[in-house]
């Protein structure tokens, strides 16, 4: 019987946080995804004997695992929530005021009533909170990020969740405690699954470097040949080398035998990189459909369905549209129409092709879950439940299928590319991008004069740390994160480690932030009343012209696929509140389409419109889609003037698109304009 061959690869990383000089994490994402989901991925799996797969584990992230069990006191949050309240200092409670609402305010906040409570407070006038509040936040919190796992299997979780607010210190410090204690039940799981056969672990080079750009920096002309790169004083194709052959040794020690699986960081491979794989013995290896179809100069989709080998090593490619639409589009639909989608293509796949498929999906092991309900478990249930009664398909290890009737087919070259566009533009080509790579560079080149110094070997690891792609993927202006100054501040201090440690000044530069550019919603506030005629058009070049704007599709730079609305603009006279949004509005106007507009933060209600080319009227909200989609709210359905609002576009109940992708968009009505208004 024909056969459709899945393999899974769940990434499971993040970069090395520490602070060389506090020797504390200066970031607690490693902590908190180890209790929400580095056990929770595997456990989903256990459930399901017929479903296999693989996990990605990056050595960085083992590493700092490891250092949370050994070191009790590694975390800065965590010794910061430890303190009792009334201890802290002003600054430390505007830090854990700040960070303790880092989590998904839909999914993750708005379940737990006292924390949502808190997070309107957070977002209102009055954004003062007393001690017992900022100790029910510190519980929410760390109840908000634990698992399912833990919530259903931990009694000191599921005791604090039934109590719901009006916590005592003791029972934080025991839930802290339990946490820890969790940690360490993480990696043995990962072994268990791994020797009864159910999963297969693969690694990565060991602080997650571009390893093509290591090995040679104008590998990046190959994709994107006008890329402006940076000028190097010294080469990193030695690092490269240090960094699989410590991944493997890192692996070995840690699982009792040597990978034969390597997730390149980024999905990021070349020629070069695949011969350092091959030196090391490993068997496979993937990246992503672009770039096989950017190497083979043809784009047929059949072609992804196969593996490839070159040089003696079997290369995979990831369905990008499976791949991403579990990473981006099914957190917005109900489990069962999520899975019923997948399992239709696949069926697509399977019937198309004249030979076995394998279909890879490869994404993030960690970041989408947070924005599905319920931490995706409904979601997995649904997906691996389906695909077990499915007698066509077949999940398996990537090791395995190779033992599988597949078609191999040899792989004569392999133009460079990533995962992100095929090319290598999320980590170089940017002003700040290759200003971080000419700073590396130059502690290279220091560190590289001082081979007989006593501290060459310690200094050589900040060096490591500091190649990671992380550090890259946060300058310039193509991504958004709240804590890049963060991201900057380590890159530059595992520098001045190195120059510190070698005995030598430290450059002057590397004590200013690199970063300048934010990826965050550059919004243009009203400069006076607005009275557009609602009809779809701009029907002249006044209508507008003193109204807000923001680009909807801000923080959407990773993503595979082209928006259908791109461009808000909103205002507002004495009685309306007026929205405009472009895009490619004729393309889904009198086809089905509806348009969910939400409003958060204390005005709290959301409005479902169709994307008619007439004037629809809905409790005197009008809304009509020609051109343009222009709506008018009565803002006597407001009961606050400053809102957080979101767009989701839909279809036949299908969810087509978010707007904006991860966040929500901050918009002040407040100013009156009335004292210079004229007619």
């Amino acid at each position: 019987m024909k056969k459709l061959y899945l393999c899974f690869l769940w990434h499971m990383h993040q970069p090395y946080y520490k602070n060389p000089y506090t020797n504390l994490f200066e970031m607690p994402w490693t902590f908190l995804h180890a209790i929400k989901d580095y056990y929770d991925m595997p456990w989903h799996l256990s459930k399901h004997p017929k479903i296999k797969a693989t996990f990605n584990l990056v050595p960085s992230l083992l590493k700092q695992l490891e250092e949370y069990i050994q070191n009790p006191q590694v975390c800065y949050l965590l010794n910061t929530l430890e303190k009792p309240v009334e201890k802290l200092t002003q600054t430390e409670k505007l830090y854990l005021t700040d960070i303790l609402f880092s989590a998904n305010s839909k999914t993750m906040i708005k379940p737990f009533e006292r924390y949502y409570q808190l997070y309107l407070k957070k977002h209102s006038k009055n954004s003062t909170f007393d001690n017992q509040e900022i100790l029910d936040l510190q519980v929410l919190f760390l109840l908000a990020w634990s698992g399912n796992y833990l919530r259903e299997n931990n009694n000191t979780v599921k005791k604090l969740i039934e109590k719901k607010k009006n916590y005592t210190h003791q029972e934080k410090l025991e839930l802290i405690i339990a946490l820890k204690h969790f940690i360490k039940e993480i990696i043995a799981f990962y072994k268990d699954l791994n020797q009864k056969g159910q999963i297969e672990i693969s690694t990565t080079p060991y602080y997650h470097p571009i390893l093509p750009l290591l090995i040679d920096i104008n590998t990046a002309k190959e994709s994107l040949p006008n890329v402006n790169l940076p000028k190097l004083k010294s080469g990193f194709k030695d690092d490269a080398a240090l960094h699989v052959k410590n991944a493997v040794e890192y692996y070995e020690k840690t699982f009792g035998k040597k990978p034969t699986g390597f997730w390149p960081s980024e999905g990021s491979i070349s020629n070069e990189t695949i011969k350092l794989f091959k030196e090391n013995l490993i068997l496979w290896t993937a990246s992503d459909e672009d770039v096989l179809f950017n190497s083979i100069n043809d784009r047929k989709i059949e072609n992804i369905y196969k593996v490839y080998n070159y040089e003696g090593v079997n290369i995979f490619f990831r369905d990008k549209y499976l791949s991403d639409a579990i990473g981006f589009r099914y957190q917005n639909l109900d489990p069962k129409s999520a899975v019923k989608d997948f399992i239709l293509r696949l069926r697509y796949i399977y019937e198309r092709t004249d030979f076995n498929p394998v279909v890879s999906v490869i994404l993030d092991g960690e970041n989408a879950w947070e924005f599905y309900e319920n931490n995706a478990k409904d979601f997995f249930q649904e997906l691996y439940t389906q695909i077990s009664e499915q007698d066509w398909i077949e999940t398996t290890t990537f090791s395995e299928v190779l033992e599988k009737d597949i078609v191999v087919e040899k792989l004569n070259s392999i133009k460079a590319g990533s995962w992100i566009y095929g090319n290598f533009s999320t980590w170089i080509g940017h002003p700040e991008k290759n200003t971080a790579w000419e700073y590396l560079s130059e502690a290279k080149q220091i560190l590289e004069f001082e081979k007989e110094n006593k501290n060459y070997d310690t200094a050589k690891t900040f060096l490591f740390v500091a190649e990671g792609s992380d550090w890259f993927w946060w300058y310039g202006d193509d991504h958004f994160s709240h804590y890049a100054d963060k991201f900057d501040l380590l890159f530059r201090l595992n520098l001045q480690k190195i120059y510190d440690l070698l005995g030598k000044d430290i450059p002057s530069k590397l004590q200013k932030p690199i970063k300048k550019l934010y990826k965050e919603p550059i919004i243009k506030r009203p400069s006076y009343f607005v009275k557009p005629t609602i009809d779809g058009y701009v029907s002249n070049y006044f209508e507008w012209l003193s109204a807000g704007e923001v680009d909807l599709t801000y923080d959407m730079s990773s993503m595979s696929f082209e928006p259908i609305l791109k461009k808000l603009y909103y205002g507002y006279d004495e009685d309306y509140l007026y929205l405009r949004i472009d895009g490619k509005v004729e393309s889904i106007t009198n086809k089905g389409y509806t348009l969910k507009v939400f409003f958060l933060s204390t005005c709290e209600f959301e409005i479902e419109l169709p994307l008619k080319s007439e004037i629809t009227e809905i409790n005197g909200i009008k809304v009509v889609a020609n051109k343009v989609i222009e709506i008018a709210i009565p803002l006597k359905l407001f009961d606050c003037r400053d809102f957080d609002i979101s767009f989701t576009l839909t279809k036949d109940g299908n969810v087509v698109e978010k707007l904006p992708l991860y966040s929500v968009l901050n918009l002040n009505i407040s100013e009156d304009f009335s004292y210079d208004w004229f007619v």
